[in-house]
């Protein structure tokens, strides 16, 4: 869908006196845009850069060149920047700006055409025919500056080449049967009459493949007197020939990519371009827009990218010849470009692509004049909002028209077609006009009507070709052609020149012309005549690219600066308060804006695309702007959507191809190779085309999103959900988007919509998932976006009510199907609601068939048991009706139940549908007859605190379950709870067994005091209680227990010294009497305790720096062992996790399956954390090291309460040299402690995993998180990793110091 345009013109004037006429040729020096050529006398240098002859080789002054001899072939050899000429008589010659022209070989026979190889390495040479001996082919190494022969043959060979085909003889006409001829017709052999063309001039030509492995040549075989190709091995084997052809003509080019061999033929009807493949088989053609035997073509060339091909022809009865620009797309050759030359001294004599530009082309003329010409691809497409987005394809003297957002139709078919009378030059739109200029000179101006209407009625030059033409309406405006102006005759002289066609507004449009330099012209069409008035005349630089946009035009320089045209007013355009100037030249350029800041978008030829001067992307291959994105695709084969909702200074340089989340929609995979044709501005649609030139119509999700957005924001409801039905967008948006505009606009919903099975959809499709959030956050800001407001109810219940009530408001009868769905559809589906509706139904046929629809949406199963649980036997009996149950099963227990009293007959139905709660509730209402069914329901199903709600206080029956709800709770372990049943339900033996083994001795004590126990019964059980407090470190209350209830004091100090009580300890010594246990127990107890914190103080210290200086260590190792190997280095184990996922690639894929469905996350942290080793070198080292480290800092934070205990003994009994250095070394520890924590944890990656979860985290923030640890396991799989790298938090309490202490110190 590109067309060929010419972006650029350079006119040299006469620049060669006296060019050859024999064997006219040229060579250029790319590099420093250097022209050489062959001329009468020798070969003149010409430079383009300063449009001056720098240099003038005459050979014939020197002797080198003789009166009967020319140039025959020129190189510029770029290895050694050299000139190599060609002499007809045989001499080699060579030149470069430093040395004088020298000879370097001869070749005796004489020289008819030269060729180097790709490389430089190989130079192949054909000699002439002399006394009509065969030709010889020479090909000669070259080594620097010197030149080795390497082989040489003749060119005529009876061989076909190694690449011959062998055939059994299937198919052919010897294996076939003859008839009336007999078998002798199997070996009768036509006579093929093939002869040399008179337009033949018999001149051999020499091509090379792209990778210099072969080189085809096409010359007149003298043996069999007539043109064939044949083709050679670099070594000089002979590798195919051609077929013997009637027409082959002398024009040969073998297309740089290697598949094909250009030349011409001439048939008895048709003039082709044929295609050879390198065994020498034909392979394709196409037909020259000429009659036979008017033209002749002279040469055919391929550019270096091999997807131009440039036919030179001369008219056989005039002095006319063309250029022409032939391109292939989908197996269709397109004539793009035809440049026509009718003035004699104007003529080409020589035509050639540059060696390194794809996009250059020359042309030598007759008068020694140069021309060069800058083609460019471009895609012309009408992207005006509101428009058919039509875009045309040239193909000579037609134009392929397809409107894009009504109908797709494959290239080389097109929806119509307008037929000219002459090649089109370039084309534009703007407002719904087509403006085409042709090559002749002529502008036509198309118009597209307004509105939707559309006439079968088809104008002059028009014809239908999507559907054929006939048999079918017609579906798009076809353009009607208003005026045909004719170009001022100053500006038809330059007409070959004209470029950069534009409009400005709807009567004036623009184009460019070229004289000494730019020229900027500015029509205004009138359409009460036919001329054209020329408004301005503006002289400018170099322009390389144009666009345009609310009436004004901007210019691109051959510098990359940006220039405005706007009511006569021409300036540098400004950008940010500065001219703008590209980096690079963009050969493409479009204004737009950005937050509704204007600015202009350039794609440069090396697929750099730029804002501005803001480089977006490196590996841009095309661009479109839509109403609300910029589009483009990159060679990672990607399209990105960037919204034009974004601010310049917000624009990211190089955006990558990657997501920013797995939930990203702005990115998508594209087909390799696709390139943007257009997109519907204001709609979805985005048109695509293959290498091949096929083409392919996505909608990427953010223009999908983005119109659902603003059709639901407008109420557009509908349209809304024709899109998100149309590329299943979940209907959970409709709601999500913004919920209270939804629920009051509930009745337009219905209303918009209409039909029962779309609604039906809406409400199936209901989640209390808020996707806005999730599934499509990246579209909706959620730091500054209007939250949800906190309902009691879930949104799928708060969206079904107000549904169910508009629906019964509008039309009850005809949303029942709708009613049912939102019923089933709630949190809490309501069958019983949907059945009561059904029954309620006056017409048995429908109710019957809703009742049918349904089992649909709820197994009939279900609705069985529900209709059952409604005691409805009738109900029941119609849902049965629909089901599969097999009638001798349900009537037979209906029966039985329908005979039992009410409360029973309940209570039977409620346990048969597993109703427990319930059957309980009917079975306490048939009284004290039934209460043993009662307890063992109770018993059966748990039902402990439902029946004791159902029972007083005083009935025997609550003392009976308070004692079966006591005996369960201690067989579950629950010895506190069941100690409290059993005491309520005065059995306090019970209950004090129950509260002893909790150790609950407040509890204990009471029940014990309510038993007829003796003395000694009361001390031993105070004695087993009291070992049970200590057993559980809870010595104080033990100390209490033996104080006050055993009378025994000794024990409760023993105690009290022993759980390091020195306050409350001291205070019994001195309540009793009892001094003698401050030198006996007291004081060695806090001395031992002394010693005991002191070393492992100064242990947890130690040890905390050792691991702190290891894991550094490791962890340097580790980001080296990274960096070298590019990613994480350490495997995860696949058996350790039981999901996986992937958040750094485009998509998410997650299991569900578990290997262990006993594993929980606790014993899966477990499992991590035993393959954490603290030996060196060990996978998970630094694992280890900081679960240690994060143990070592909990453990002395933790250790402040008794640490000032302690001091306080010791100064009691004074000793401050202890209390002091105790102090110190503690306090030592902690500063240590409080450094190490932000050199250790904001050292790693996971200085941010406590912002994992909580009431601050985000969906980005976990993916952004996970894709930070770039791990792909579960979250539960990692949470051992995930706790160990949070970092710990420390107290900064320091109320533990004794300011004595700090005094002393």
């Amino acid at each position: 869908m590109r067309n060929l345009t010419v972006v650029d013109y350079q006119h040299y004037g006469k620049t060669f006196s006296s060019v050859c006429k024999k064997c006219p040729c040229l060579a250029i020096d790319s590099d420093n845009e250097h022209v050489y050529c062959a001329t009468e006398r020798g070969v003149t240098v010409f430079d383009m850069e300063n449009k001056q002859v720098i240099r003038e080789l005459d050979l014939r002054s020197t002797k080198l060149l003789q009166l009967d001899d020319h140039i025959v072939g020129l190189h510029y050899r770029l290895d050694d920047m050299s000139l190599c000429i060609a002499l007809s008589s045989g001499d080699i010659l060579s030149s470069s700006s430093s040395t004088e022209v020298e000879l370097v070989g001869s070749i005796a026979e004489g020289i008819s055409a030269m060729s180097w190889s790709p490389d430089g390495e190989l130079l192949v040479i054909f000699s002439q025919t002399v006394n009509t001996e065969q030709t010889q082919v020479y090909i000669i190494i070259c080594d620097g500056s010197e030149f080795q022969p390497l082989t040489d043959f003749p060119f005529a060979s009876d061989n076909f080449g190694e690449a011959e085909l062998i055939t059994v003889g299937w198919g052919k006409k010897e294996t076939q049967f003859h008839g009336s001829e007999g078998k002798h017709a199997a070996t009768k052999k036509e006579a093929v009459q093939v002869e040399v063309r008179p337009t033949d001039d018999e001149k051999a030509r020499i091509r090379w493949i792209g990778d210099g492995r072969y080189f085809a040549i096409s010359a007149i075989d003298s043996a069999l007197g007539v043109r064939k190709i044949r083709v050679w091995t670099r070594e000089g084997i002979l590798h195919s020939t051609s077929e013997l052809l009637t027409g082959l003509e002398h024009s040969l080019d073998w297309r740089p990519s290697g598949n094909l061999i250009a030349s011409a033929q001439t048939h008895k009807n048709k003039h082709d371009i044929i295609f050879f493949e390198r065994n020498g088989l034909r392979h394709g053609e196409f037909t020259l827009p000429f009659s036979i035997n008017t033209t002749k073509v002279r040469e055919v060339s391929w550019n270096n990218e091999s997807n131009i091909l440039c036919v030179w022809m001369e008219n056989m009865s005039t002095p006319k010849s063309y250029v022409q620009l032939w391109t292939m797309s989908n197996y269709h050759w397109y004539l793009k470009q035809s440049l026509e030359f009718t003035e004699t001294e104007e003529l080409p004599v020589y035509v050639m692509w540059d060696i390194l530009d794809a996009s250059i082309l020359y042309i030598l003329c007759a008068n020694g004049a140069l021309s060069k010409y800058y083609i460019n691809w471009t895609t012309t497409s009408n992207s005006q909002t509101g428009s058919h987005h039509e875009t045309v394809v040239i193909d000579g003297n037609k134009l392929y028209v397809t409107p894009f957002s009504s109908m797709v139709v494959p290239p080389p078919m097109c929806a119509y077609s307008i037929e000219l009378s002459s090649c089109v030059a370039c084309i534009s739109f703007s407002y719904n006009q087509l403006a085409i200029l042709l090559m002749r000179g002529d502008l036509l101006v198309y118009e597209f009507p307004a509105g939707e209407g559309c006439s079968d009625k088809l104008l002059e030059g028009l014809r239908l070709k999507g559907a054929g033409g006939t048999g079918f309406s017609v579906r798009c405006n076809l353009p009607q052609c208003v005026t045909n102006y004719s170009l001022p005759a100053s500006v038809q002289e330059a007409a070959v020149s004209l470029r950069h066609l534009c409009w400005l507004s709807r009567d004036v449009c623009m184009v460019c012309t070229r004289d000494s330099s730019d020229v900027l012209i500015v029509f205004r069409l009138s359409s009460s005549s036919k001329a054209l008035e020329i408004v301005k005349e503006q002289k400018v630089g170099r322009v390389k690219a144009v666009c345009s946009g609310d009436n004004k035009l901007l210019l691109q320089y051959k510098d990359g600066s940006v220039w405005l045209y706007r009511n006569n007013d021409y300036k540098p355009f400004s950008s940010g308060g500065s001219p703008l100037v590209f980096p690079v030249l963009c050969n493409q350029m479009q204004v737009c804006t950005f937050a509704g800041k204007e600015a202009v978008v350039g794609l440069s030829l090396r697929y750099r695309l730029f804002i501005n001067t803001l480089e977006i992307a490196t590996n841009c291959t095309s661009f479109a702007v839509h109403d609300r994105f910029l589009l483009f695709t990159s060679h990672n084969h990607t399209i990105r959507c960037l919204s034009r909702n974004t601010s310049l200074d917000k624009l990211t340089t190089k955006l990558t191809d990657g997501k920013a989340h797995i939930f990203d929609e702005t990115v998508r995979r594209v087909e390799r190779g696709s390139r943007i044709v257009t997109c519907v501005t204001d709609g979805t649609k985005v048109v695509l085309q293959m290498p091949r030139g096929n083409l392919e119509v996505i909608h990427p999700r953010a223009l999908v999103l983005s119109t659902i957005r603003t059709l639901l924001d407008r109420l557009e409801y509908k349209q809304a959900f024709m899109l998100m039905h149309r590329h299943r967008i979940k209907m959970n948006l409709i709601c999500d988007h913004n919920r209270k505009l939804f629920l009051d606009n509930v009745y337009k919903f219905i209303s918009q919509v209409e039909t029962v099975s779309y609604l039906n959809q809406f409400i199936s499709d209901l989640c209390e998932e808020d996707v806005t959030s999730t599934m499509y956050t990246a579209f909706y800001d959620q730091g500054t976006g209007e939250k949800q407001a906190t309902q009691s109810r879930t949104k799928v219940d708060m969206v079904c009510d107000s549904l169910i009530l508009a629906l019964k408001s509008i039309d009850f009868d005809k949303y029942l199907f709708c009613i049912l769905t939102a019923y089933v559809r709630k949190t809490e589906p309501e069958l019983e609601t949907s059945l009561t509706i059904i029954k309620a139904l006056s017409e048995r046929s429908r109710a019957e068939e809703a009742l049918k629809y349904l089992t649909y949406l709820v197994d009939i199963n279900e609705l069985f048991d529900v209709a059952l649980g409604m005691y409805d036997f009738d109900l029941v009996l119609l849902v049965a009706e629909k089901s599969q149950k097999d009638p001798k099963e349900y009537l037979l227990f209906l029966n039985e139940v329908r005979q039992l009293e009410t409360n029973y007959q309940r209570y039977t139905i409620d346990r048969h549908l597993k109703r427990y709660s319930k059957a309980l509730v009917h079975i306490a209402k048939c009284g004290s007859t039934r209460f043993a069914e009662l307890l063992s329901l109770v018993k059966e199903h748990n039902l402990y605190r439902e029946a004791l709600e159902l029972h007083s206080s005083t009935s025997q029956g609550q003392q009976e379950i308070l004692l079966a709800f006591a005996d369960y709770l201690k067989q579950k372990k629950k010895y506190e709870e069941a100690g409290i049943l059993y005491a309520q339900a005065d059995q306090h033996r019970l209950a004090s067994e129950c509260l002893l083994e909790s150790a609950s001795w407040q509890l204990c004590v009471i029940s014990l005091q309510k038993l007829s126990l003796s003395n000694t019964e009361y001390l031993q059980q105070i004695t087993l209680l009291s070992e049970k407090l200590k057993a559980q470190r809870a010595y104080g209350d033990a100390a209490t227990l033996l104080e006050f209830y055993a009378k025994q004091p000794e024990e409760a100090i023993t105690t009290l010294i022993t759980g390091s009580h020195w306050s409350e300890s001291m205070r019994l010594i001195e309540k009793y009497g009892r001094h003698d246990f401050i030198e006996t127990d007291w004081k060695p107890a806090v001395k031992e305790h002394y010693q005991q914190l002191m070393s492992s103080t100064q242990t947890d210290s130690k040890n905390l720096l050792a691991y702190k200086d290891r894991f550094l260590a490791v962890l340097q190792t580790n980001k080296a062992k990274s960096s070298l190997i590019g990613e994480e280095y350490r495997d995860v184990d696949a058996d350790l996790y039981s999901d996986t996922s992937s958040v750094t690639g485009g998509s998410a894929v997650s299991s569900t399956h578990s290997r262990s469905t006993g594993r929980t996350s606790k014993n899966q942290r477990k499992a991590q954390r035993k393959k954490w080793s603290l030996k060196e070198g060990s996978k998970f080292e630094d694992l280890a090291l900081l679960d240690e480290m994060k143990k070592l800092v909990v453990r002395i934070d933790s250790m402040r309460d008794d640490m000032r205990a302690l001091l306080l003994a010791l100064v009691s009994v004074q000793e401050l040299d202890k209390a002091t250095k105790l102090q110190d070394v503690y306090s030592d520890a902690l500063t240590s402690t409080i450094s190490i924590i932000p050199e250790v944890w904001s050292s790693h990656v996971v200085n941010s995993s406590a912002q994992l979860t909580g009431e601050q985290s985000t969906v980005n923030s976990i993916l952004k998180f996970m894709a930070a640890l770039n791990t792909t396991a579960n979250p539960a799989a990692t949470s051992a990793e995930i706790e160990v790298k949070r970092a710990p938090v420390v107290s900064s309490d320091s109320t533990w110091r004794l300011a004595m202490l700090a005094k002393l110190s």
